[in-house]
This record gives structure tokens, C-alpha cells and sequence, in this order.
């Protein structure tokens, strides 16, 4: 399975209209492309940062989207966009989706003895294996929130060696290169004393973890070359934690950059120009 995540802004007080956009024009499209699973949209707060990641049979399938029917979809929400969306492709490691998706699979195509084992499988060891993906689950959501409270939230460097497996991959397009995830997030708090991450909604599948946040704080310290400049900030932002042994192996961050630098008064995001009618 293959997934396409998708970050983009809207203009202020457009979110309604994006939405009925979405039912109307965007998903009756994916709905007809070969492969097309699941969509997720989220909201950030302020409901102008969207992040919508779609979930896809085959990388093939979601490139044959991307290349035939993404432009269509660009041009249906064009008039409702505050800049150029983001995509990112990721290979899916696990999904219950998928999981589903291949019993049912089975059941279907089978013959009637091979239904059959299928029923017998379900009645015998179904119920125990969906209360240990549940298990798992709700413990790879306690992890994760953890990782956010007392790492990040707390630096509590025993929690950090404890939750993050030594050779966790980090990526984040505003930090590349990130190889030690314990002194990036002493890096931050460094700068932001009092950073706090707010988890707004969390959504879990067997080994990943997608949180959206809201992270707040005070610039006391140099930031991506920026002087201390002691001005609160609040940015929103997207993540996918993957989790194996009870340890973060790779996570992956998406948010605004251009957010923060505005806040800290050394940018302003361009916007779109706003035309005067007279009558």
C-alpha cells in the first residue's frame, strides 16, 4: 500500500466552501481512479492549514493519479488556495486498511472450502488477534503521547533514551540531516524554553501514529539562524510516528515554516492579492 500526503493552506474563512469542494468535485474523482482506498483530511487550528493524506493500492496506481487526475483536483480547489500544496509520497509500512483488505480479498475470490477456512479462522482466532491489535495499538498511542509530553514537552532526557530507539529516522523538510533526535529537541527547547505541544487528535494503525498538534512557545535563544527575540509563537502541524519493540524507529513531521518566521517578525508569507471592486 502506498500513501500520498498532501499540506496546503487555504485562504481565511474558506474552510466550509473547501469542504463541500472536497464532496462535491475532489472525491468523486478519487472514488473513479483505480486503486483510490481511503482519504483522511485534517484541520489545523485556525482552519487554514490542511493536511489530507490518501491512502493507495500501489505506488503505480497513485502516480497514474498524480500525473492524470491531481491537476483536475488542483484546478477544482484553485480559487480556495493560499500559496502551492506540498505532496509527499510514503511507502505504508502497516494499515488495518490493508489488513482488511486482503482477508476480505480472500473470502471473496476463494473457493467455497477456501471461505470457508477463511469463517473458521475468523471464529477461532479473530477475536484474539483483534485484542492484540488493540492492545497494540493503545500502546503505541500511550508511547507516542509520552514521546510529545516528556520529551519534547518536558526534555526529559531518561524518557528520550527510553521511547527513542538509537538509530531513529527523523525527517522533517525544515531540519534535513537530523541524526541524533535527543539533541534536536534539546536544540529547540533550547530556543523555546517553554515549548509545549498541545495533541489536538491522534489516529493509530497497527505501528504508526499520526498526531496533529499544536505547539506553543517563547523565543529565548537563536532559531534557524534567527537572534533571540522574545516573541510568543503558536504553529500547527502534522506527524506519523513508527514504532517497533515499544521504541520510535522513524518519525516524520510536517508544518509551516513560514508560520513561525512570521510570528518572530523576520518574514511574511506571501498572500494572495485582494482586487477592489468599484461600482
Amino acid at each position: 500500500m502506498y500513501a500520498r500526503n498532501v499540506s496546503l493552506r487555504i485562504k481565511p474563512g474558506k474552510l466550509t466552501e473547501f469542504n463541500r469542494t472536497l464532496d462535491k468535485e475532489v472525491l468523486p474523482i478519487l472514488r473513479k481512479q483505480a486503486g483510490f482506498r481511503e482519504q483522511v483530511t485534517f484541520a489545523m487550528p485556525g482552519d487554514v492549514d490542511i493536511t489530507a493524506i490518501s491512502l493507495w493500492d500501489s505506488k503505480e496506481q497513485a502516480e497514474a493519479y498524480n500525473a492524470s487526475n491531481y491537476p483536475k483536483v488542483l484546478k477544482a480547489v484553485d480559487a480556495l488556495l493560499d500559496g502551492t500544496p506540498k505532496v509527499r509520497n510514503l511507502n505504508v509500512i502497516q494499515s488495518t486498511l490493508q489488513h482488511a483488505g486482503s482477508e476480505s480479498g480472500t473470502v471473496g475470490s476463494g473457493s467455497g472450502k477456501a471461505a470457508s477456512g477463511a469463517s473458521a479462522t475468523a471464529g477461532s482466532g479473530g477475536a484474539m488477534s483483534s485484542t492484540t491489535d488493540n492492545k497494540q495499538i493503545a500502546q503505541n498511542k500511550e508511547i507516542t503521547h509520552r514521546f510529545m509530553e516528556e520529551c519534547w514537552n518536558k526534555g526529559d532526557k531518561k524518557a528520550m533514551h527510553d521511547l527513542i530507539a538509537d538509530k531513529c529516522r527523523y525527517h522533517d523538510p525544515v531540519f534535513p540531516g537530523v541524526e541524533n533526535v535527543e539533541q534536536h529537541i534539546t536544540s529547540c527547547r533550547t530556543a523555546f524554553p517553554d515549548l509545549t505541544f498541545t495533541i489536538e487528535d491522534m489516529i493509530s494503525e497497527r505501528n504508526e501514529v499520526v498526531v496533529h498538534w499544536t505547539v506553543r512557545g517563547t523565543q529565548r535563544g537563536p532559531f534557524l539562524g534567527v537572534q533571540p527575540t522574545n516573541r510568543a509563537c503558536t504553529v500547527s502541524g502534522t506527524s506519523i510516528t513508527r514504532i517497533e519493540g515499544s521504541k520510535i524507529v522513524e518519525h516524520w513531521a510536517d508544518w509551516n515554516v513560514m508560520t513561525l518566521m512570521e510570528q518572530l517578525g523576520v518574514a511574511r508569507a506571501p498572500r494572495a492579492e485582494e482586487k477592489t471592486v468599484t461600482r
